[in-house]
This record gives structure tokens, C-alpha cells and sequence, in this order.
């Protein structure tokens, strides 16, 4: 029988009762099932301690509330003036009456989340007691709050296809993707910088340490989001950022198209006027939401592995065989099993609304089978931004061979490839030479011939954001610098390198886990501004690709 209560759901229950409005017989989906998920030795879920310590075990019962409405105590009804509002008298909370009215909610609500987290992030409004760097809460928060949204049985009818736009509403409110929105004055470089959810989190159900983890750029998103600041050199940069799911359901909706592309549009239209003399309009947002508003940089970023941050610098349309965060795969089998167009899931197929054409079935180029960063990689290199120095400090376990950098910066040109895209065997090419820049030879583009098997972010998530994001600067004929930073991974607890190998198992922090996170943003942080301050510079010199 469904029930108002929120037994169930990580977040503590209701303490009144009225008509059923969550249904608990609705199963959770893959990733809501991980909010019971506990570390070794606990006996609370670490959703749910993640949750406390930050102050954001209220979001889940809330949004409860506002969907199921709080009615009036029998006092409150009796001294309620109103006597000719009967359906009134009932709610101190109004639950919603329709489906527009529930759009209006749960974009409302998606909103709040994500304001409350870069809020927290950047110190403003603090509560708990985990450090206001940690990512985790605003994921874990999300999922109390869709978890509600899939229980919920409102008092009207529902179609399906409007729950799932629900859904997606407020899955892409709280992640700040309606967020961005930058000064209108042109002094200010705009740039726009990703990043992803947590993900290795473990099988839903299941004991183990996979459940505390954090993802860096998640981090680094929320610190940087509303950034307006000048630099010494003097460039004024304005950041405005948003977080990505990891699952490929959402990507292959258009979830990294919708959220740049109105961007590259607009920069296209502000750079066809500087053609043609008729850059007058100092604000270049023609709607006032923002959405219209031209950048100079769009920038994804992900986490990646060891030590050293990794400029990728080309990106394949080919997916490979890992599960998303929901368990999805695109791309089962054997790798070797696998051509471009076998299964259609293999490949990237970006939506038709954006390319201006359709992608399937499977062309070879259209679209590209790989994609180039346009980033100041010799800058960003040269810069030292992982310079030692006050309490920017190597963090406990770094083995990064240079003693007074945190994290290396690396050029990223290794790749692999179909040299015959339809038989399934594979080459690479550029194997990535770790700690010498400029390389000894150039590096080799990949040729119109060949069909890509792995970008230089290899073939998950990271690399596909990074495709599908300079895929929009190409589609609107763009030079501008877009491209992909894999930073350092943040899996280490105490002071050994690999969770569980020593480390505690049954903590959701301790001071290693807190100085990989911050480190690492930090970093991040000032490589972004380094290309703010290059945003013509362009990539170094290249090879000549075969064919």
C-alpha cells in the first residue's frame, strides 16, 4: 500500500499522515538503490552520513513535503479566517494541483539544490561538518529527491511521458545546467567549465568502500561556478559551470549539446557580426536568460588517474564497454569484437537538432570519427600551476617525480584506432611520454582512413564529453579554446595510495582524502585561468597525418 511516509528513503521520516502519496513499492532505479550502500564496519548508509555531516539530509524530505503538501492541524483549521476556502483550509504546504504546476517545482527545487551546493562550496552558506569543498552531498541529495519524484503518486492524472520529463527537469536544474548565465559586459572572458558526478560507487546494496568516493571536477565545478575576478595580467574572467551525469542515456539525449550549444551559437552570431562591422550590442544575450550569451572558452573536465593532470587532445566517437552509474552499457562484448558501426551503440551519435543533419545510421565522418582540442596546451604547461608553495602542498602519497610540483601537466596525443573500420582489429599510436614537453617528435593526428577506437581520454565518459563539446565548436565553425583536462584521481584515504590496502575503510573522510580534493581544485583552478589569459595561443605544432 503506498504510504506518505518516507521509510525508505535515506533522509528520516514524516511525522504526520494523509492521504498516500509515496508509493515504496516502486523500485528504485540502479543508482537510487546505492543510497543504503554502507562502508565496512558502519551500521547508517554513507549516502546517509555524507548527507548529515553536510547539512543536506533535509533536501529528500522536503521535496516530500512540497509534493505530497503538509496539511493543517485541527487547531490551525478552526482559527483559519478563510471558511469559504475549503480545499484551502487543508494545506499549511500545497501540493501541486497539475503537471505544470509540478514542472514549476521541481525546476524550483533543482535549482535550490544546486545553488545550496555551490552556496556551501564557496563558503557562503555553511553547515555540517565536512569540508565546504566536498562534492558528494549535492549527488547524494539528488537522489533522495528523484527517488521521491519516481515514488510519487500525485492527485492528478500523470502520463509517463510526463514523469519523465519531470525527471529531467530536475535532474538538469540541480546540476546547473539553467544556471549559467554571465555578466553582460564584454571586458569579461566567459568561459564554461563541466564537470561529472562521483562514480565507482559499488553494486547497489553493497558493502564497500566504492560509496565514499568524491570526483574531483564535480569539486572544482561548484567552487568555480559565479567566479568573476581579474587576474595579474589583468584579464577580467567570468566562470559559469555545470555537472554532468555519468551515464550515457542522458548524453545520447543531448544533455552536453543542450547545455552548450545555445553558447557556441551565439559566440557564432557575435563573431559573423565582428565580420561584417556590426559589433555594437555590448550585451549579446537575446532572450535576458542568458542562454544567448557568446563565451571564449568551453572547457570539460573529468577525473582521470595517478598523478599528473592530462591535456587530451583528440577525442573519439567510439564507446567503450563500461557501465554508466546506471548500469547501462552501450557498447557490450569483447573490445576486439567490436567494429564503429556493430553494435549501433558503439558510436557517438550526437542530436540531429544540433549537427543540422541525422547521424544515423552510421556514416564514418558524418560526424568526424575524431575530434582536437583547441587549448593553450604550451601555456598550460609552462605555467607551473602545480608549483609548490604556501599551503599548496604535495598531498600524503604523491609520487610525482618532480619534488617541487604538486601534480605534473601532460600532453595528452596517444590514441587508438580501426585502421580498416570494418575489421576488428586495432593500432594506437602516440603512447604519451610522461614529464617531457615539447615532445621529441610531433605527434600524429589520426587519419580520414581510420575509424576511432579510443581518444586520448579513452573511451568512457570523459572522453565522450570531450567529443561531443569541441564537436559544437566545429559544427559552428569556431576557433575558440575547447577541450578536455583528466585531473588526478582522489580515491586515497590515510596514507596509503589504494583505498582498503591499510587506509580505514569505515570513515567518509579523513585529511588525505580532503588535501587530494583540494589540491587537485586548486590546480584545476589555475589552469583554467591560464587559458583565459591565451585564448588565441592555439596548439603546438602537430604532425602530418597518414592518408
Amino acid at each position: 500500500m503506498a504510504a506518505l511516509l518516507t521509510a525508505g528513503l535515506v533522509g528520516g521520516t514524516s511525522a504526520w499522515a494523509q492521504t498516500p502519496c509515496i508509493d515504496p513499492t516502486v523500485t528504485p532505479s540502479f543508482e537510487e538503490q546505492r543510497l543504503v550502500n554502507m562502508l565496512p564496519g558502519t551500521t547508517v548508509p554513507a549516502p546517509q552520513l555524507i548527507m548529515e555531516a553536510s547539512g543536506f539530509e533535509t533536501f529528500g524530505p522536503k521535496f516530500i513535503e512540497k509534493l505530497c503538501g503538509v496539511p493543517k492541524t485541527a487547531s490551525a483549521k478552526k482559527h483559519d479566517d478563510d471558511d469559504d476556502d475549503d480545499d484551502g483550509d487543508r494545506w499549511k504546504v500545497r501540493p501541486p494541483s497539475s503537471y505544470k504546476k509540478a514542472l514549476e517545482l521541481v525546476k524550483e527545487e533543482g535549482h535550490d539544490l544546486w545553488r545550496a551546493a555551490v552556496d556551501r562550496a564557496q563558503g557562503r552558506k555553511v553547515s555540517g561538518t565536512l569540508p565546504v569543498s566536498d562534492d558528494r552531498p549535492l549527488y547524494w541529495a539528488r537522489l533522495t529527491m528523484t527517488k521521491a519524484l519516481r515514488q510519487w503518486t500525485p492527485g492528478f492524472a500523470l502520463t509517463p511521458e510526463q514523469r519523465a520529463e519531470l525527471h529531467k527537469q530536475l535532474d538538469r536544474y540541480s546540476r546547473g545546467q539553467h544556471d549559467i548565465k554571465f555578466p553582460s559586459s564584454r571586458k569579461y572572458k566567459r568561459i564554461i567549465v563541466s564537470g561529472f558526478d562521483p562514480f565507482s560507487l559499488g553494486n547497489p546494496g553493497s558493502v564497500s568502500t566504492g560509496v565514499r568516493i568524491g570526483n574531483p571536477s564535480g569539486a572544482n565545478a561548484l567552487s568555480l561556478d559565479g567566479n568573476r575576478l581579474r587576474l595579474a595580467d589583468g584579464t577580467w574572467v567570468a566562470v559559469e559551470t555545470y555537472i554532468l551525469t555519468v551515464n550515457y542515456t542522458e548524453f545520447n539525449e543531448g544533455m552536453v549539446e543542450d547545455t552548450v550549444g545555445p553558447f557556441y551559437a551565439a559566440t557564432a552570431k557575435r563573431h559573423s557580426r565582428w565580420r561584417h562591422g556590426r559589433d555594437d550590442d555590448d550585451d549579446d544575450d537575446d532572450d535576458g536568460d542568458g542562454r544567448g550569451q557568446s563565451i571564449d572558452a568551453s572547457i570539460s573536465v573529468s577525473q582521470g588517474g595517478g598523478f599528473a593532470f592530462n591535456l587530451e587532445q583528440w577525442n573519439g566517437r567510439f564507446h567503450g564497454p563500461t557501465a554508466g552509474n546506471d548500469g547501462g552499457v552501450e557498447c557490450p562484448g569483447p573490445n576486439s569484437a567490436r567494429l564503429p558501426y556493430n553494435p549501433p551503440g558503439c558510436n557517438v551519435y550526437p542530436p540531429e537538432r544540433w549537427l543540422g543533419y541525422n547521424p544515423m545510421p552510421w556514416v564514418k565522418q558524418l560526424p568526424p570519427q575524431f575530434t582536437s582540442a583547441t587549448l593553450p596546451i604550451d601555456s598550460m604547461i609552462r605555467a607551473q600551476t602545480g608549483k609548490v608553495g604556501g599551503t599548496f602542498q604535495r598531498p600524503p602519497g604523491d609520487t610525482w617525480p618532480v619534488a617541487d610540483e604538486v601534480y605534473g601537466v601532460l600532453w595528452g596525443t596517444d590514441y587508438s584506432y580501426y585502421p580498416d573500420c570494418d575489421v576488428p582489429a586495432t593500432a594506437s599510436r602516440q603512447s604519451p611520454t610522461l614529464n617531457v614537453y615539447p615532445p621529441a617528435e610531433l605527434p600524429i593526428p589520426p587519419g580520414s582512413e581510420e575509424c576511432a577506437r579510443q581518444g586520448a581520454g579513452g573511451d568512457y565518459l570523459s572522453n565522450e564529453v570531450a567529443y561531443r563539446n569541441t564537436l559544437m565548436r566545429d559544427t559552428f565553425r569556431l576557433s575558440i579554446p575547447a577541450g578536455h583536462i583528466h585531473v588526478p584521481v582522489m580515491t586515497r584515504f590515510g596514507t596509503n595510495t589504494n583505498p582498503g590496502n591499510g587506509a580505514p575503510t569505515d570513515v567518509i573522510t579523513d585529511p588525505t582524502f580532503e588535501a587530494y580534493r583540494d589540491t587537485i581544485v586548486e590546480q584545476t583552478r589555475r589552469l583554467i585561468f591560464v587559458i583565459a589569459q591565451n585564448p588565441k595561443e592555439g596548439v603546438p605544432p602537430v604532425g602530418i597525418p597518414p592518408n
